[in-house]
């Protein structure tokens, strides 16, 4: 497959609508902020204890997973607000559900670091 300009041009302005959304995200939401500011204490966190690069891998897989959630979770939310401002039964159902979503990651994530912590402290 040949690379022409016009398909990199394409794909910059694709990383570009991106980049944008996650600044938006970061400006105007804040559970995005929320996500974010646990993702940089996780990191914190790990460097502290000196986590393996496999531990530091999962940290930052999970901080990827629970910020990818989190955003589409607020994408989900906004949409539904502008399908149906007022709140019905279905659109609570789904927002709720969207937002679960976040939830169970984030709790399996702090399982996760906890018991890494754990183990670098009781050095096992």
């Amino acid at each position: 497959m040949k690379w022409s300009a016009e398909m990199i041009d394409k794909i910059i302005r694709k990383f570009k609508y991106a980049y944008h959304g996650v600044i938006h995200g970061i400006k105007y939401d804040s559970s995005i902020r929320i996500q974010f500011t646990c993702a940089l204490l996780a990191i914190m966190v790990s460097l502290i204890f000196r986590f393996t690069a496999e531990e530091f891998a999962i940290v930052l897989l999970f901080c990827g997973l629970i910020l990818g959630l989190e955003y589409t979770n607020s994408s989900i939310e906004r949409i539904m607000n502008l399908e149906e401002p007022e709140i019905s039964k279905a659109v609570k159902h789904i927002k709720d559900m969207a937002a679960g979503g976040v939830l169970i990651a984030s709790v399996f994530a702090l399982i996760v670091g906890i018991m890494f912590i754990l183990r670098h402290i009781t050095g096992g």
